[in-house]
């Protein structure tokens, strides 16, 4: 289905997790399909199978949905939460004008977005649930937000990178992290046909320091070249702070393998040099202050 506007003329969009609705950005309601499979018999005709569901995918900023932090904890650990969500659509009053129910949703996915010192962009992090069961409930009801009204305003231009034995004080971009799985369809007897998580993909750290730091990067990608064994931290810390840049608002800790990839940069319009390194990551943690 087309992506759902979070805030329009008509109202705005809250998903609602155990009981409790939250506003969101944006929304992609699950697509609706029907696959094609050839009937048991010499004939061989075709018939239309079980109905599939797609993805939700929904997008918010962190202070919004505060079951945030858990999720993250979830996915990570490669649990099986089930998950009974709705879509709430309300109109200019906050009454729910439609209510889609959203049974027996897996988390399977979670995108936080690119850290940039020259960004503007509100952080927005983005969420996808596949649904086992979708339908239409009561309508008519006005909507009680869960999330604070009014809430210190995150950017992606506000963050500070910390680590032992590098400099990060020039880092000026934190690549976009992503966590994601896929959900493995088994028949278990008389249970039927039942989900299984496959493994956690975890996308690497990428993080681009320009200026004078780039040799002292450079030279620690050349010694772990040379030596074959990993060189740098264990543990980097990615701070997310408000405008002041004094106050933390949420904090990631990254447990990494070593550098596994470093690469050169062109310079900016600046003519500043830069160098990207990534990290393979091992185990992350999210905190909202």
């Amino acid at each position: 289905m087309p992506p759902v506007a979070a805030t329009s003329q008509v109202g705005t969009t809250y998903l609602e997790v155990n009981g409790q609705a939250f506003p969101v950005m944006a929304c992609s309601l699950p697509d609706i399909g029907w696959e094609t499979v050839a009937s048991a018999g010499p004939e061989g005709r075709r018939r239309l199978g079980p109905a599939k569901l797609g993805p939700l995918t929904v997008r918010f900023t962190p202070p919004a949905m505060t079951p945030l932090a858990g999720w993250v904890e979830a996915l990570a650990g490669n649990r099986m939460d089930l998950l009974d969500l709705a879509v709430l659509l309300t109109d200019g009053n906050g009454k729910v004008r439609e209510r889609l129910q959203l049974v027996g949703c897996v988390l399977t996915g979670l995108r936080f977005p690119e850290c940039s010192a020259a960004d503007k962009d509100i952080f927005a992090v983005e969420a996808v649930f596949e649904p086992t069961a979708l339908a239409v409930g009561a309508s008519g009801a006005t909507v009680k937000p869960a999330a604070p009204g009014r809430a210190k305003k995150w950017l992606a231009a506000n963050f500070s990178v910390s680590m032992p034995d590098l400099p990060t004080t020039r880092i000026g971009r934190v690549g976009a992290i992503s966590l994601s799985r896929t959900l493995v369809s088994e028949h278990a007897g008389r249970v039927g046909t039942v989900r299984r998580p496959g493994p956690v993909a975890l996308s690497p750290l990428a993080l681009t320091v320009v200026g004078p730091d780039c040799s002292v990067w450079r030279d620690a990608a050349l010694k772990q070249m040379a030596g074959g064994a990993p060189v740098g931290p264990r543990v980097v810390h990615v701070e997310l702070r408000d405008v002041s840049l004094k106050s933390v608002l949420a904090s990631f800790r990254f447990e990494v393998l070593g550098l596994s990839g470093f690469s050169f940069d062109p310079p900016g319009a600046a003519g500043v040099a830069g160098a990207t390194a990534r990290f393979e990551l091992e185990s992350l943690q999210f905190s909202v202050e």
